[in-house]
């Protein structure tokens, strides 16, 4: 029965595995996002929409690739003609009109959007404005849009591009705004990132890769150059306990070191080390050529997976001021998640470490199979390749 299970684990890790190979790397994404910039006058608004290609592409079905700015210079009438139907700015009963002119692009680590430029002759802006939005809402109902202040004649107040003074959804698409008192609302609160370190974990392919390489042995000790499995459960968790603390020293002190800004790696070095460090890993559970020492491997290693949660925490919105809480809140995430993934694969290990299988099968097989996986993500990201 337990040859079975371990022959059933093994199979299932070869299919994920080739579904892994051949699919692109897995990365954070945010849900469904539209901005609206908007500076108030003395005598009139002004301000841009910017919309995603993704959301171009899913709303009419546009060839967002190729030429960037020939995307947002074809999908402008379009574009144009739907926001009217679909935002209204409000000055009491009137709705102002809005008139656009320029279109441009706008490059982002999380995508590429079209900027679309409007200008709203108002006369004397009231205190109070009411917004209306319904964009995008029908290609998914968790799509979101925030309305951002640049500058406020108001209060005499130059803002920036990060101050966010509404948030639209499904279920709050009418809001009124008073420009005597803009309010700031954080676009993701330190409590939240929590939930992005898990997310990030969760669909941080590589980085569960590299925990399963790294604990597959953890429940096997070396003995006259074999190995053999563990006496008890005692052992096996220390062994796991000391992997798992060492790798979350490794990465929580470079996650803050690069979110701070005090160390700077380009992003296709981190990933190619990442994916080299499961081959590395993998390829030494095979082979058995490194056993003294091997703690320190994983700290070196586990450094670079600390700048690459750091990139993809920096993608995240949030306020440069509450960056400290931003970092901690982050990397409790990623431990939590960590927790998690150790919690559902030891138990299952430490039951099937004496079968017979376990070292031909699920330690070297399975470390194989991790290995190929990640030397193509390697030569992928290395070569810059798709």
């Amino acid at each position: 029965m337990n040859e079975r299970c371990a022959r059933f684990s093994i199979c299932c890790l070869a299919i994920l595995a080739t579904g892994l190979m051949w699919a692109p790397d897995a990365s954070a994404h945010a849900l469904g996002e539209d901005y609206i910039f908007l500076n108030v006058r003395e005598g009139s608004l002004d301000g841009r929409f910017e919309v995603n290609f993704q959301d171009l592409n899913k709303k009419w079905g546009m060839d967002v690739g190729g030429d960037p700015q020939a995307v947002v210079d074809a999908s402008a009438e379009r574009v144009e003609a739907y926001i009217r139907e679909r935002f209204a700015i409000r000055a009491g009963e009137r709705v102002l009109p809005l008139t656009f002119a320029e279109r441009k692009v706008l490059e982002l680590p999380q995508g590429t959007f079209g900027q679309y430029f409007f200008r709203s002759e108002s006369g004397p802006v009231p205190d109070v404005l009411q917004f209306e939005h319904n964009l995008f809402y029908e290609v998914g109902k968790r799509h979101r849009g925030f309305l951002m202040i640049e500058y406020n004649e108001k209060t005499k107040r130059d803002y920036g591009r990060e101050h966010l003074a509404l948030i639209f959804e499904h279920k709050e698409r009418v809001q009124d705004l008073d420009l005597t008192a803009v309010p700031q609302i954080s676009l993701m609160r330190p409590r939240d990132m929590i939930w992005q370190g898990i997310l990030h974990i969760w669909i941080g392919i590589d980085h569960i890769l590299f925990l399963l390489a790294l604990i597959l042995p953890a429940v096997l000790r070396r003995e006259e150059g074999r190995w053999a499995p563990v006496a008890g459960f005692r052992p096996a968790l220390w062994n796991i306990l000391k992997i798992v603390t060492v790798f979350t020293v490794a990465h929580s002190l470079t996650l803050a070191l690069a979110a701070l800004e005090i160390v700077k790696v380009p992003s296709r070095l981190v990933e190619s080390v990442i994916a080299l460090s499961i081959v590395l890993v993998a390829a030494n559970n095979i082979f058995g050529v490194v056993r003294e020492g091997s703690l320190w491997i994983i700290l070196g290693l586990g450094l670079f997976h600390g700048l690459g949660f750091a990139s993809v925490m920096g993608h995240l919105p949030f306020h440069m001021e509450q960056l400290a809480k931003v970092i901690i809140g982050f990397n409790i995430g990623v431990e939590l998640g960590q927790v998690a993934i150790v919690s559902l694969a030891f138990p299952l290990l430490f039951l099937l470490r004496k079968q017979k299988l376990y070292v031909p099968l699920i330690l070297k097989g399975g470390s194989l199979i991790l290995a190929v996986i990640a030397a193509v993500w390697f030569v992928q990201r290395a070569f810059g390749l798709d």
